[in-house]
């Protein structure tokens, strides 16, 4: 029986429209990146035998106190007296890099002095930062290197915290955002930070 061309556009149109209709895209949530705020208090654990090592390395701390207190003269021993470490890589060993906190006092300086260590390409060690501030805070981001809120000093104005994010191959300051415990207010973001981040001194 031969078929008119009528009967087989009917045919098509009736498939077409029986076809169960196609599944729903479900949209699928995207959750925000929460960052984990890490407050830094007063303890003084024992420190890390890889940093320890790695501290000796970079003739910032010996083992043994060669000049008994009297450690801007000396090295000073690697203890927990005059060190403490924090890894600003969170899930990586002390070994792929971390920060040093000196006391106040330290090798002549009357006030805390941050390092950040990172290892190079050729197995050794090098300092991409060195501030004199102490760190207030760390907090992780979603390029797996924490932003550091750190505590300077100013004679004039008092404790004022900067963040500070990394960026390529060391930290840079980015933001003011508190001054003596308070919040720096949005309405006078751009001026603070244009005050201290243009004249920032406290360290590279």
């Amino acid at each position: 029986m031969k078929r008119s061309p009528q009967f087989c556009f009917l045919l098509v149109v009736f498939l077409a429209c029986s076809a169960p209709p196609a599944e729903p895209k479900e949209d699928v949530a995207i959750t925000p990146f929460k960052p984990e705020i890490f407050i830094i208090n007063d303890d003084q654990p024992a420190l890390d035998i890889a940093a320890i090592r790695v501290m000796e390395q970079l003739k910032i701390c010996s083992r043994t106190d060669t000049i008994p207190g009297d450690t801007s003269l000396a090295y000073a021993p690697c203890d927990a007296r005059y060190f403490r470490v924090f890894k600003y890589l969170p899930g990586k060993e002390y070994s792929e890099g971390f920060i040093i906190e000196m006391v106040p006092g330290l090798y002549g300086v009357p006030v805390h002095q941050l390092m950040v260590v990172k290892a190079n390409l050729g197995g050794g060690y090098l300092i991409a930062n060195q501030y004199l501030g102490m760190l207030m805070e760390m907090r992780t981001t979603e390029s797996g290197t924490n932003d550091l809120l750190i505590g300077y000093r100013d004679l004039d104005v008092g404790l004022v915290a900067i963040r500070h994010e990394w960026q390529g191959e060391k930290y840079e300051p980015v933001d003011v955002e508190e001054i003596n415990d308070h919040f720096v207010k949005p309405e006078m973001k751009d001026s603070i930070n244009k005050i201290f981040l243009e004249a920032f001194n406290a360290g590279n």
